[in-house]
């Protein structure tokens, strides 16, 4: 079953990457640029006993990444996208006393198939609406995070009652099993097995663009990330803390909010230049032959 799960996403790689150079090899103009956002994710457990367990909260982080657009026929556009980003999940356990927040760092890619729709913006200024659909893929580097206990205190007065941080320590992640006799206490560091460093998703995005000049934009847009893989498994996290819980087996939802800088490109006009080079040189031998004819 591993191999035939592998097999499906090195595929599916493959597919990505494949078709991103179809629209290059068919169109003449397309666009480059780079962008840059936040991000707020969490994670949603895969079954109804592990929500029970476990409590799930927004976790803030950021990205940033490169681009290349294709315009297609009938006002449709091809995007790939590759860059880096921060993400993680804040996950309550033992009854809700314990947080473990944690911070992932991924490589990303995705590709959006984009459909846009005529905007003004002023008399004289126009731009465009658009959504898009797509695939999205990324590879888990390493992470870190803390675990720290939350207290509840009540005002002998008011009443009121607060919480507050307790108990704190910090952790590096490992991608591997952990020790059964261990060199020395690593509380400090999170263990993870049999997980999925590969995670998959799909993108849905909405937004518009602002033209400050023929050739170059702004872009603004607001995406959902839909995850389809598991992190891993129930067991597959471990920490010596006595009393630590978690669940790998819980995948993301994302919510994006991007700036992006682009600039169109047309093969077309580095071709024409290529070609008026050649007929400079092919021209000036021809007019050294009349010079020397005079």
């Amino acid at each position: 079953m591993a191999f035939k799960i592998r097999g499906t996403y090195y595929l599916f790689l493959f597919l990505i990457f494949f078709l991103s150079g179809v629209p290059l090899a068919l169109s003449q103009k397309f666009t480059v640029g780079v962008k840059a956002g936040a991000t707020i994710s969490t994670s949603w457990f895969g079954d109804k006993d592990d929500k029970a367990l476990f409590t799930n909260s927004w976790k803030p982080g950021f990205f940033a990444a490169g681009l290349v657009n294709f315009p297609l026929k009938k006002s449709f556009s091809f995007q790939t996208e590759a860059g880096f980003s921060q993400r993680g999940r804040k996950v309550k356990f033992n009854e809700g006393t314990w947080v473990n927040s944690a911070n992932y760092h991924y490589l990303d890619g995705s590709m959006m198939l984009r459909k846009s729709y005529p905007l003004r913006w002023t008399k004289n200024i126009s731009g465009t609406w658009f959504f898009n659909v797509g695939p999205k893929v990324s590879y888990w580097l390493n992470g870190k995070g803390s675990v720290y206990t939350l207290t509840e205190n009540i005002d002998p007065v008011s009443g009121a009652v607060t919480i507050e941080k307790g108990y704190s320590y910090p952790y590096k992640v490992k991608f591997e099993k952990e020790p059964e006799i261990p060199d020395s206490p690593d509380f400090n560091t999170m263990y993870l097995k049999d997980v999925n460093r590969w995670l998959f998703g799909l993108d849905f995005g909405v937004g518009v663009d602002a033209p400050t000049t023929s050739l170059q934009r702004f872009v603004f847009e607001a995406r959902f990330t839909w995850g389809h893989t598991f992190y891993g498994n129930r067991g597959s996290a471990f920490n010596r803390t006595l009393g630590f819980s978690d669940n790998l087996r819980a995948n993301e939802k994302i919510l994006s909010f991007s700036v992006d800088y682009t600039l169109n490109r047309d093969l077309r006009d580095s071709k024409k230049g290529k070609s008026t080079q050649k007929d400079v040189k092919k021209a000036k031998p021809r007019k050294e032959i009349d010079s020397l004819i005079r």
